[in-house]
């Protein structure tokens, strides 16, 4: 490794050895089951980066929950929500997470609160660990929300890429983009005024890989308590990219290591990001890995590779979850060509952050 940039062979060493070990966050060889609920398709920005199949159809109608042919149009019931928490509770680990998704989860606010209330005096609980997590963009928090979800020791994860243009270039609002801003600026202010857990979750697509130093420093500027920078996956990652991603992300880490906010990129052996072990409930009940959802625009094939059957049917926990390896080999069967190289740089892109992490670990010691 050569200025904290890993060689192919070291990458293609540690992907092997990250698939062979499965998921060290969830999973069977991990202490804690993890659920998203996709709570709705409905979203007030679009994303470049996102591969989501986001829509306004159907916005503020629940789905019946049951099975779709393809991409499910509506919001989550509150039945489906309930046995998507029963499914979880099922699970025999001594520590659950529970992470409300969308879409943009806060749209339906109503399920958000149910859920939670729901999810916390559940009966079989059993006095085990139950971390809540909501992702949000930001629009639909507001301080009276705030406090719901503080007081139910809601951990939220704010998806703000930067400060202006950053922002502003790759998150298009659907409606006027300067009082998008003005509302980011009064997100940022609210939760830091609050006492709700809370940190900033940044994306960068390739082309902006030589940027991950300025993006932390808009975290430091902005003065939030923690942040986690992501790579977009579903795009082609060139030579030049690569080795931009590995040099800023040792610069930040090197950086984090002297003050700021709390750096999550820090923490080593995290999952190659296309394929994350995590287990999603859908709209309309679908059991699936997130890949499934996070790409379903850009691979739609992996849609129906990535499922585990539905809510209604799944009463327990066990069998409905591959390991990282069964789910590369499930791409391999779904994908090929291009598409197939592309998913398989973000892999690639997953094992190097790893092996950079460890590598700037390595220098404080």
């Amino acid at each position: 490794m050569s200025d904290c940039v890993p060689t192919p062979e070291q990458v293609d060493r540690r992907l092997r050895q990250m698939l062979a070990a499965d998921s060290r966050q969830t999973g069977d060889g991990a202490h804690t089951d993890r659920l998203m609920l996709m709570l709705t398709r409905s979203c007030e920005l679009r994303c470049a980066y996102c591969f989501v199949g986001l829509t306004e159809e159907a916005y503020g109608e629940d789905h019946p929950g049951v099975p779709t042919v393809g991409v499910p149009r509506g919001d989550m019931s509150a039945a489906t929500a309930r046995r998507a928490v029963d499914h979880l509770m099922s699970s025999p680990k001594p520590r659950l997470a529970l992470q409300l998704f969308g879409g943009e989860p806060t749209r339906r606010w109503e399920r958000v609160v149910q859920v939670l209330e729901y999810a916390r005096s559940h009966p079989h609980l059993g006095g085990r660990a139950l971390a809540i997590q909501l992702t949000t963009n930001g629009f639909g928090v507001d301080p009276e929300r705030l406090a719901v979800l503080a007081s139910a020791g809601v951990t939220v994860q704010l998806s703000v890429d930067g400060a202006g243009r950053a922002n502003r270039f790759r998150r298009l609002h659907v409606g006027e983009q300067v009082e998008a801003d003005r509302t980011w600026e009064r997100t940022i202010h609210t939760l830091r005024s609050g006492t709700a857990r809370w940190f900033l979750n940044a994306t960068l697509p390739p082309a902006a890989f030589g940027e991950l130093p300025l993006r932390w420093a808009d975290a430091v500027a902005l003065g939030v308590p923690a942040v986690q920078l992501n790579y977009t996956t579903g795009m082609a990652v060139s030579p030049a990219q690569f080795r931009a991603w590995c040099e800023g992300l040792a610069a930040v880490l090197r950086s984090a290591r002297t003050g700021g906010p709390a750096c999550f990129n820090r923490q080593a052996a995290a999952d190659p990001a296309p394929l994350c072990g995590d287990v999603l409930c859908d709209v309309d009940g679908t059991l699936l890995q997130i890949g499934g959802i996070f790409h379903e625009a850009r691979f739609p094939g992996l849609r129906a590779a990535y499922t585990h059957g539905h809510v209604a049917t799944a009463p327990r926990w066990e069998g409905h979850r591959a390991t990282l390896a069964e789910l590369w080999r499930r791409t391999r069967a779904a994908l090929a060509g291009d598409d197939l190289a592309v998913f398989v740089a973000g892999m690639r892109l997953g094992a190097a952050s790893d092996l950079v992490a460890r590598a700037v670990a390595a220098e404080a010691r």
